[in-house]
């Protein structure tokens, strides 16, 4: 069952893939028990977080609709059980300074 969940990591990173798909794909990977994908919180983790930059730094057009859910989608992880539990066995999950930056330079933390 396993192997079908497989590609998301490639889906997620093809351009041809619909934005409003891979967020959904994105969802589900983190959600699932079934989609095995090495280091599968930071990927996740650095997805989310280099899609928002592109589109902060403009270099990648993500419709608007695709960025509200990718904060949202970006809380929900930092505000999940399942990071939490990932923590707390010793793991790190990296935060990319880009990201940092996209934090202080926007409005969304004011």
């Amino acid at each position: 069952m396993a192997a079908i969940f497989s590609g998301i990591h490639l889906k997620l990173k093809n351009s041809r893939t619909p934005w409003p798909d891979k967020l959904k794909l994105a969802r589900f990977a983190w959600i699932s028990t079934q989609c095995l994908l090495p280091n599968k919180e930071q990927v996740l983790f650095d997805w989310t977080s280099h899609a928002l930059t592109g589109f902060y730094s403009k270099k990648v057009d993500v419709p608007s609709e695709v960025v509200e859910g990718l904060w949202t989608y970006l809380d929900d992880i930092l505000h999940s059980r399942k990071l939490h539990n990932v923590l707390s066995q010793g793991k790190t999950i990296s935060l990319r300074l880009t990201l940092a930056q996209v934090f202080t330079s926007t409005s969304v933390l004011q």
